[in-house]
């Protein structure tokens, strides 16, 4: 059996920055707190005591100092510790109830149970007989606006409690109830803090003092008072019930498609806003990616000078080259021009130049002349290689 100190805040102080502006909620707070007492934390608004009982719950994070829960620093906690520190050991209990509209009684409560790991049957099971303690066992198929405040805030004790945590944090339970209400519900957290610590903020002191068997006074960030403070350091360490939180596939699937059909025509609306805006970015990447295309295709027509390409033609002898032929791009009509080669000084007169405006000529001129050619000299050979590029313009 661990000692009896559930939890230890040490040195705790809380900064919030806003716009270069430092606000010191709370300031060096320290306190232990055994593992069953009622504890209400008093103080006016603004004093730090909602701050306090979040940092405690693992809602809010403090900036400088550490908690110890059953001797183990929480220094080095990461979200998933936090997240299996507040689903197996914390419950809360709040003033707005918060409380899921679309859902009944039942499922929410069941709610609670959802990241642990619990069987459906299981969780029905366990959630009934919380609401059975709070005396709502006959409600158990109504949603929360069929209830009234009081039983409202029953329906968010059991859900607190579902899970059997150790501790109860509860964030002002009566602020919204009337004076037999709230003290039904005061009633039922003196009889949940005979085993579990019960944390409470409230501004009502006449509650406070009926009701909790400690009073922590907070003041500008400070615990100005406490009528029952625990000193002793001697804490022992307790890893028995740091589980981890999980949820199945299965019920993830179930809530969401739950909540989905809650909301159907949100739902539908949803959807078809989603697949409308969807197919118009489809529509806009493939109209884009044609125009593209378009533009590349015309800029490869407009940069063919003519629509043939000659690269080289020639006739050749055993002695001589009669003539070179080659494209001319400084040509303004594009024409295919053929110059004599000057070879061993002999000079051919430029009346010996043949211009052809395409490769059908050239071969023609070739053909028809060819007797010509070859008697230039006794042992004249010709060939002609003609490598070419044609372009449709159309």
């Amino acid at each position: 059996m661990y000692n009896k100190v559930m939890l230890t805040v040490k040195n705790i102080s809380k900064i919030y920055e806003t716009e270069g502006i430092e606000l010191k909620a709370l300031d060096n707070v320290s306190v232990s707190l055994r593992k069953n007492e009622f504890v209400s934390i008093l103080g006016p608004s603004g004093s730090g005591k909602t701050t306090l009982l979040n940092i405690i719950g693992g809602l809010d994070r403090y900036t400088k100092g550490d908690i110890i829960i059953d001797g183990i620093s929480t220094k080095n906690y990461t979200d998933r510790d936090w997240d299996t520190y507040r689903n197996h050991r914390v419950g809360f209990v709040f003033q707005s109830y918060n409380l899921i509209q679309h859902q009944t009684v039942l499922s929410n409560v069941e709610l609670a149970l959802t990241l642990s790991g619990v069987s459906p049957s299981e969780r029905k099971e366990r959630a009934k007989n919380a609401l059975d303690k709070v005396g709502l066992g006959k409600h158990i198929n109504k949603r929360p606006s069929q209830l009234s405040g009081g039983q409202m805030q029953r329906v968010a004790i059991a859900r607190a409690l579902v899970n059997n945590p150790d501790i109860v944090l509860a964030d002002e339970p009566t602020g919204a109830l009337d004076s037999k209400t709230s003290v039904q519900i005061m009633d039922l957290l003196k009889e949940i803090a005979k085993d579990k610590l019960v944390v409470m903020v409230t501004h009502n002191p006449e509650l406070a003092k009926d009701y909790s068997t400690r009073i922590i006074n907070v003041k500008d960030g400070k615990i100005v008072g406490d009528t029952d403070p625990y000193d002793d350091k001697n804490e022992e360490r307790d890893e028995s019930k740091r589980k981890r939180t999980s949820i199945s596939l299965l019920t993830a699937f179930q809530l969401s498609t739950n909540n989905l059909l809650t909301k159907c025509g949100r739902t539908i609306l949803t959807a078809i806003a989603g697949s409308v805006g969807i197919i118009g970015i489809a529509l806009i990447l493939a109209l884009a990616n044609g125009v593209n295309q378009y533009v590349n295709n015309l800029a490869g027509l407009g940069s063919v000078p003519s629509p043939i390409t000659v690269d080289r033609v020639y006739l050749q002898s055993d002695s001589f080259s009669i003539a070179n032929v080659k494209t001319d791009d400084s040509n303004a009509n594009g024409e295919i021009v053929a110059e004599d080669d000057i070879k061993d000084n002999l000079s051919i007169s430029k009346q010996n130049q043949v211009r052809f405006n395409d490769t059908a000529g050239l071969k023609k001129y070739i053909d028809e002349n060819s007797e010509t050619i070859n008697n230039i000299t006794d042992s004249v050979s010709y060939s002609y290689d003609v490598d070419v590029n044609v372009y449709d313009k159309d």
